[in-house]
């Protein structure tokens, strides 16, 4: 089975080819494979240390949460232990004996007015204010309302011992107060105030609270004119179980704002504080700018309320558009960390329960804040990755450049020699005379040089002895007599020696060069199946020598005349000197066994039948063989002998 053909290629390309399969290629898929493996490796990395990041800024967040929750549940609960303490003092002097002192100066200080209310006045010993309202169906108990008065050092221990504590208070069942500090209250407040009707009073009461827990308010205004507020209040008992009041500690909503607002914490986030039920207690500006909150209108001192006015709330988790997803996580959850959306932007939100009261501690952080540092991280390991890439295309493109001029160097190096060496060769086919080439540098084309060298040295020689044997050859011929022919078998031209003119006794001026079909009007007639038989045979038989014997006459006139008309001198014979032209192989072709030898005819019957025709024909013998073939094996020219046959 034949091979396939390659495609022929020059030198500057096989050369490319082979470079960039050999070094580009690998190298190529070497850096691919490297650039994939940082590309991939820094990916788990960024994604490792982004994750990492990520669980540290969310802990750091709650554990920023978790401290100011803590701070501010270690507040609540000292306030809420002051209310306690307050109270117990409280149950105690109003279980005092009657008969206990009272300082003269207090007793002179508290005197009934003509709008019925007992009342204190203010003096310069700091002291606290009493009320005593007027309300029908209640009867004032002065005695226990003076006995009281013993609890004001204790109410300015407790407003004096934490910063948020404004005032606190001891309310008596029957609605008598007790407040620090001093506020004239019967000027502010109207004789028949009942304290019954605010929470601070009420949700600490037996039907409110029977656990007898300390509680804390929601935001009410408060009826001294102190604004917002909220109180820890702990009712107290006697003995047998008869509620006496309660005593409560006020914290003002100020307070509790600036508390939440001094809360630092990671990130430029905010706090905000909310009740058990997801209400807001504390909601700073960047709250209300950032969920877009109607602030709450400060109310005015001088306003004072008759009843109980809570506070609205800015902002209820379960209203509200952001957190209305997550509220129910809010409120069951002790703790946790989400994520929300305001405004497109992602939001971390973290929360924490203060243990005391219930109340929820939220806060909110922009995310991207949060992972600045992580993203930038990741910003710079995709820089990293794309400078080594850009680093590796220009590399790349400089190697590109490199190697086109290295290769064109290369293959000039190669193709220059080689051309020489083709042209030095094709000279040497032409028979002309070459010049021995210079060294090249490289091993294998002097080597090439040499032996084309020597060929030619070889070549020579081999024609000098060639041309002296067909010197000596051509005059064995003129001495015997023998003719030589050739024939161009695709052109199908004979070329003839002279001497078989010689042989046919014609005169010597015939073509030395004829087509087949007018040399074989020279044929007797019977003889031509036999000429063409073996023409047909050493055509076909490849090298083997073939003989046959046939009868031949000289050309007249009309056969040259003929032949001349024809065109012979178009398909190669000069008109000057009848030899064929260029167009005629001319290589001649003798074989070792080429010598012809004659056979015996009946010599006497063929020149009885010339004589007998009036014409005279000549008995030869011819023998012949193919002696060259084109590269598809096709026999290209024919060479042989005629031999007279006397």
């Amino acid at each position: 089975m034949s091979e396939s053909k390659q495609p022929a290629v020059t030198i500057k390309k096989w050369v490319w080819r082979a470079l960039f399969t050999s070094t580009m290629i690998p190298l190529l898929l070497v850096e691919t494979a490297l650039v994939a493996v940082y590309f991939v490796s820094n990916d788990e990395i960024r994604d490792a240390n982004l994750n990492y990041l990520q669980s540290q800024s969310s802990s750091e967040l709650n554990l920023a949460m978790l401290r100011e929750a803590k701070s501010l549940s270690q507040q609540l609960e000292h306030v809420q232990n002051l209310s306690r303490g307050l109270g117990a003092q409280a149950g105690e002097l109003a279980m005092g004996d009657t008969g206990t002192g009272v300082a003269a100066r207090e007793v002179a200080r508290h005197a009934s007015l003509p709008s019925g209310v007992w009342a204190s006045q203010q003096t310069a010993d700091n002291q606290g204010s009493g009320f005593y309202p007027a309300l029908p169906g209640l009867e004032q108990d002065i005695p226990m309302a003076l006995r009281m008065t013993a609890v004001d050092p204790i109410m300015r221990s407790v407003v004096s011992s934490h910063s948020a504590v404004v005032q606190s208070f001891v309310t008596m069942a029957d609605c008598y107060v007790r407040l620090f500090p001093y506020v004239d209250l019967a000027s502010l407040v109207p004789a028949d105030h009942d304290c019954r009707d605010f929470s601070f009073f009420y949700l600490a009461a037996p039907e409110a609270n029977p656990s007898r827990n300390t509680i804390w308010t929601d935001i009410y205004e408060d009826p001294a004119g102190n604004g917002w507020m909220t109180s820890a209040v702990s009712p107290f008992y006697s003995e047998q179980g008869e509620f006496l009041g309660v005593a409560g500690v006020d914290m003002t909503l100020d307070v509790i704002v600036n508390q939440v607002l001094a809360m630092e914490l990671p990130w430029q986030g905010f706090a905000m504080l909310f009740d058990a039920e997801g209400r807001s207690l504390a909601v700073p500006r960047a709250g209300e700018q950032l969920l877009s909150l109607l602030p709450l209108e400060i109310p005015d001192a001088n306003d004072l309320q008759e009843e109980d006015v809570i506070r609205p709330a800015q902002l209820e988790l379960k209203g509200h558009d952001v957190f209305k997803r997550l509220a129910p996580r809010i409120l069951e959850q002790r703790r946790g960390l989400e994520s929300v959306n305001v405004a497109g932007a992602p939001y971390k939100v973290a929360w924490e329960r203060l243990p005391g009261n219930g109340w929820i501690m939220l806060s909110m952080v922009e995310e991207s804040a949060v992972f600045f540092r992580t993203a930038e991280i990741g910003r710079n390991f995709q820089l990293v990755g794309m400078a080594l890439v850009g680093g590796l295309i220009l590399f790349y493109f400089t190697f590109f450049i490199l190697m086109s001029w290295r290769t064109h160097h290369i293959s000039r190096r190669l193709s220059v020699p080689l051309a020489e060496l083709r042209e030095r060769l094709h000279r040497i086919g032409m028979g002309a005379e070459v010049e021995s080439a210079g060294g090249s540098g490289i091993v294998e084309l002097d080597d090439a040089n040499a032996t084309a060298e020597e060929m030619y040295q070889r070549l020579r020689q081999t024609q000098k002895e060639l041309q002296s044997s067909e010197r000596r050859l051509l005059d064995s011929l003129e001495a015997s007599g023998d003719s030589l022919w050739e024939m161009d078998i695709p052109e199908r031209i004979v070329q003839i020696h002279p001497n078989l003119w010689k042989m046919l006794g014609a005169s010597g001026h015939e073509p030395l060069a004829m087509r087949e079909m007018d040399f074989d009007r020279l044929i007797h007639p019977e003889d031509l199946e036999q000429v063409h038989a073996l023409r047909h045979k050493i055509i076909t038989t490849y090298g083997e020598s073939c003989e046959c014997q046939y009868r031949m006459r000289a050309p007249q006139e009309e056969d040259l005349q003929q032949i001349e008309a024809m065109g012979m001198n178009e398909v190669g014979v000069d008109a000057g000197t009848g030899k064929a032209g260029d167009k005629l192989l001319q290589q001649r072709g003798l074989a070792a066994d080429g010598v012809l030898e004659g056979g015996a005819l009946e010599g006497d019957e063929k020149e009885g039948e010339e004589r007998a025709s009036g014409t005279r024909w000549v008995l030869l013998s011819s023998r012949g063989r193919v002696v060259s073939w084109d590269a598809e094996g096709n026999a290209l020219k024919a060479a042989g002998m005629h031999i007279r046959i006397r």
